[in-house]
């Protein structure tokens, strides 16, 4: 944890070259509404154009850069590894954590090391392949950006004709049907969990922010699964060297009354639609989990 002045000068980061843009800007802007009658606060646009970034963090010289961008560059250890470069502080997770989290071929390899539960792999080419359905998702990626159900052999053939040269960069998985669970976690432990209710077969991009789902606060679970998604959450959270914040996804297969990590992210939504300051909100204001967060940045020297 790096020490800060009393009286903060916050550039709140925006925008970014992923998919994720859009939901990059609703993050920021809400991060610098809330903050900006309290903090000297700066928005600056994030684009393609590394040298205008670096010259524009330089000339504002933040006591702490808030990190709002998602998806690639902003959460997978590239602009943390910029901000370290320049010695400036800056919220969520460092480059370890962040790139690794972001790759859900190593995060899964990680977590199975840890003896927490996740899906089954499956290898796409096998032929003798008959368990359906499967998921396929990209390796990198957030929102539920690319994530499609295969349903028997001939949609699998077709949905690897498409892709062709492209199958490294998806991940294919046993489908867990169950319940859709998520652990928030703030200040390094857990604030919240939340069970997401929606029609489709999937908690996809539509019901993160179109179609909203239902989301259910302190669901109804045995003290038991209760126990074991704390448990698992905090374990992926601190092992994987995750900073004060975070949000972890599970499927919770009923039968079988076991819990399945899907993955861990390091850079949580912070829009009016987002799942852990909502989870937040039954303890702490926005306000409080913005400066939480910009009270615990980090800057790593190597």
């Amino acid at each position: 944890m790096v020490n800060i002045k009393k009286y903060k000068k916050v550039v709140i980061l925006s925008g970014g070259i992923s998919d994720e843009y859009e939901i990059s800007k609703l993050s920021a802007s809400a991060v610098y509404k809330v903050l900006k009658n309290n903090y000297n606060c700066k928005l600056i646009n994030v684009d393609e154009d590394c040298i205008k970034l670096i010259k524009n963090l330089k000339a504002f010289n933040p006591d702490v850069i808030f990190n709002c961008l998602h998806g690639y560059f902003g959460e997978d250890g590239q602009i943390q590894s910029i901000m370290n470069l320049l010695g400036f502080p800056y919220t969520h997770s460092g480059v370890l954590a962040s790139s690794m989290s972001m790759d859900k071929k190593k995060s899964k390899a990680f977590f199975k090391s840890l003896k927490i539960s996740v899906p089954d792999e499956i290898d796409p080419r096998n032929k003798k392949l008959k368990k359906f359905p499967i998921i396929a998702k990209p390796v990198n990626g957030g929102s539920s950006n690319g994530i499609n159900i295969i349903k028997n052999k001939d949609e699998l053939n077709k949905f690897i004709k498409k892709i062709g040269l492209n199958l490294h960069r998806f991940i294919f998985e046993n489908f867990i049907n169950g319940r859709e669970i998520t652990v928030g976690i703030v200040n390094n432990k857990v604030c919240g969990i939340m069970e997401i209710k929606f029609d489709s077969a999937l908690y996809d991009y539509n019901n993160k922010y179109v179609n909203v789902a239902k989301h259910i606060i302190n669901p109804k679970l045995s003290k038991k699964i209760t126990d074991d998604l704390k448990k698992s959450s905090i374990k992926a959270h601190n092992s994987m060297g995750c900073n004060c914040v975070s949000r972890v996804d599970f499927r919770y297969e009923k039968k079988k009354k076991k819990i399945y990590l899907l993955e861990i992210n390091t850079q949580p939504g912070l829009t009016n639609l987002s799942l852990l300051p909502e989870m937040a909100k039954t303890k702490i204001s926005f306000f409080e989990l913005c400066e939480i967060l910009i009270n615990n940045p980090i800057c790593e020297k190597y």
